[in-house]
């Protein structure tokens, strides 16, 4: 499935299709470890009905039900069992800044994570995925968790990056739909995962006429 037919489909999706797979793949990302009771959500925007489902505050993903799904109108929970994340706020900045974009996966995957925690932005040149994937990852500055203060830099960033680390927090992805949301994170993580292990024995980058070849062949 294509980008934009994923999109058109996301948009016209009902209610209960939508909280279905909000709770789907916060499972999945919750059996890969990137996810736990704690720690990280993800949103699906429908931009006819200006609602937004994302995953509930404190719950272990794996036992999400399409009920738990809260339903966020701007800043009112209008349905679902449980209380929303109260990150709610970093997905609707990361919303508003990609008009294109109904998905926004906000993580703690580790390896990601970990440039995070360092402050560091990402601009590795030995991944072919990598490379396809991201032009770089910045990483925006400190901001209070649950605040307007962890957004800030946030819109500015996702102009031009699809997935933006939160220094000491996590990431934020976007994409048109939560399916490549989600594949983007899985597989980046891989790739730091890898490049973590590879570092002590010698990284061997990619030529820059080589990877100018990649992402004129991704556009």
């Amino acid at each position: 499935m294509s980008e934009k037919v994923g999109h058109f489909e996301s948009i016209h999706m009902s209610d209960e299709k939508i909280k279905q797979e909000v709770a789907q793949y916060a499972k999945i990302l919750d059996r890969k470890g990137l996810v736990n009771s704690l720690e990280g959500n993800i949103s699906i925007y429908n931009r006819e009905k200006d609602l937004l489902y994302i995953t509930p505050t404190s719950t272990r993903k794996e036992f999400l039900t399409p009920d738990d799904i809260a339903v966020m109108r701007g800043d009112k929970q209008v349905d679902g069992n449980k209380r929303r994340s109260s990150e709610y706020l970093l997905h609707r900045v990361a919303l508003e800044a990609r008009p294109e974009c109904n998905a926004v996966v906000h993580l703690h995957a580790p390896f990601l994570t970990a440039y995070a925690y360092c402050n560091k932005s990402i601009d590795i040149k030995c991944s072919t995925t990598f490379s396809i994937l991201h032009d770089g990852i910045p990483c925006i500055p400190y901001g209070l968790p649950g605040s307007m203060d962890i957004t800030n830099g946030l819109a500015d960033a996702l102009k031009k990056h699809d997935m933006v680390l939160l220094a000491n927090h996590g990431l934020v992805c976007v994409a048109t739909t939560l399916e490549h949301a989600c594949a983007v994170v899985e597989a980046t993580e891989e790739v730091m995962k890898i490049y973590y292990l590879a570092k002590d024995m010698g990284i061997s980058n990619i030529s820059d006429s080589d990877l100018d070849a990649l992402k004129q062949a991704k556009r």
